[in-house]
């Protein structure tokens, strides 16, 4: 009798080491300073002209996927391309992370100008705003993006569902870089 409580307290006793021998390289990585993760609220900064935005990244439970909700800040002129708009949407991406420190990302906002009253909706999109691009961690709680920006016509949504049509050629295009700053947490 007393052997046989022995054998199953041994094998409970083995069964849990070994779960928390596979458990607890997971629950390290997550802490470790190397592991990033898709999460947090960040300041993105144009490098070498004026242009400025923030978001917030949302990630899925592995860090790895995130949906971004974000506003521009300091945008830029169209002029001359499309008429005048009153503001910017809100900002929406979605990013993947494809190594340790690197991923890509799409994103799209719309420009938009304020009707009159009375008019049965609030706002006309007088442009679509669209980048994809890729970012890299180059320290804790910075990162270097590339974006390649695209400018599309309303007209070039044929089908109505607020993304440019898959054949549609961009109006106007242009690259440029920005440095990514994440929002410290409190201490």
């Amino acid at each position: 009798m007393i052997l046989r409580k022995f054998k199953a307290a041994l094998t409970a006793l083995v069964m849990v080491s070994a779960c928390l021998l596979l458990i607890a390289p997971t629950a390290m990585a997550d802490k470790a300073s190397g592991a990033f993760k898709l999460e947090g609220a960040w300041v993105a900064k144009v490098v070498g002209m004026p242009g400025q935005w923030s978001y917030v990244l949302s990630p899925d439970p592995s860090g790895q996927r995130a949906a971004l909700a974000g506003s521009i800040d300091v945008g830029f002129s169209l002029g001359g391309l499309f008429p005048p708009t009153d503001r910017s949407s809100m900002l929406m991406a979605n990013l993947v992370l494809t190594g340790p420190k690197t991923g890509v990302f799409n994103s799209i906002w719309y420009g938009l100008r304020e009707l009159p009253p009375g008019s049965p909706i609030s706002d006309e999109v007088l442009w679509i705003g669209t980048s994809t691009g890729t970012f890299t961690l180059v320290d804790s709680g910075k990162i270097e993006v590339l974006h390649n920006f695209a400018f599309y016509a309303p007209s070039q949504d044929a089908d109505g569902d607020g993304l440019p049509d898959p054949d549609e050629v961009p109006v106007y295009t242009m690259q440029l870089n920005t440095v990514d700053t994440r929002l410290p947490l409190p201490r």
